[in-house]
């Protein structure tokens, strides 16, 4: 496996972030019951996922918790935007973009936590 550089580290952060700039304008474009469900949960969980990728990149402790709590948010986003698409509020094109951006975020965390990992294990 190819070892994650500390600029992946803030690729991950940039993709995340570049995913947000471009679901929060078609988050705000859904029905108004939808928006305030469903789409604040996404946002919100996204927001919380880029908050702890931030803080895993400055902590040495509690960076294995960090990446784990991120994944989990990962895997809830995933589950809000099947949502979205159930409910026809998104066209399959939208969603494939969207899902392939959750996945590409969620190879590089992957990445980055197993390099974690694999670092405690040496210091151990």
């Amino acid at each position: 496996m190819k070892k994650l550089e500390k600029t992946d580290e803030l690729l991950i952060i940039q993709k995340l972030y570049d995913y947000l700039v471009w679901i929060s304008p078609i988050i705000n474009r859904l029905p108004r019951d939808k928006k305030f469900t469903i789409g604040d949960r996404l946002l919100n969980r996204l927001y919380d996922v880029l908050e702890d990728l931030i803080k895993a990149k400055y902590r040495s402790r509690k960076k294995i918790e960090l990446l784990e709590q991120a994944n989990v948010g990962l895997e809830i986003t995933r589950f809000y935007q099947r949502l979205i698409l159930s409910d026809n509020l998104w066209n399959r094109k939208r969603y494939e973009f969207a899902s392939k951006s959750v996945n590409d975020i969620g190879r590089l965390l992957g990445k980055w936590a197993i390099q974690v990992k694999v670092r405690n294990e040496k210091s151990r």
